[in-house]
């Protein structure tokens, strides 16, 4: 288990709903998805942005830039070649950023939104999803 793995788990296993955003303060993706999904939060009872490929530095500054306030991991490593983009955390496969998961039930991954595909509505309807009962 990584460092970020060990600080990862025993926040999507707490009871509640759990947002995990991976990302890097260079991507341009990553960006374009501040303002407009995370700024004005998500309903879950915690977000953490994974920041990863970024050398091993924070994005707190950027984070803090376009307003959104949320717990960071950051994932040491440098930032590799496209193809060799590939890393997993919570065993789960991160090949492309931005990705967003969404946990509950004690850290299961209730939805995962790759490639930039989320949106302030579609993570507001993931979170309460989340949150219903079977």
């Amino acid at each position: 288990m990584t460092n970020a793995d060990a600080a990862l788990r025993p926040i999507v296993e707490r009871e509640g709903v759990h947002v995990v955003h991976v990302w890097a303060p260079w991507c341009d993706n990553s960006l374009h998805e501040l303002a407009p999904v995370w700024a004005e939060g998500t309903g879950a009872d915690s977000v953490t942005f994974a920041t990863v490929w970024n050398d091993g530095a924070s994005g707190e500054d950027v984070l803090a830039q376009y307003g959104v306030e949320a717990d960071e991991i950051v994932v040491p490593g440098l930032r590799p070649e496209k193809a060799d983009r590939r890393t997993t955390l919570l065993g789960l496969p991160v090949t492309w950023i931005p990705t967003t998961w969404v946990f509950n039930r004690g850290g299961r991954l209730a939805y995962a939104f790759n490639y930039g595909e989320i949106t302030a509505e579609r993570l507001a309807e993931a979170v309460a999803d989340a949150r219903r009962g079977w």
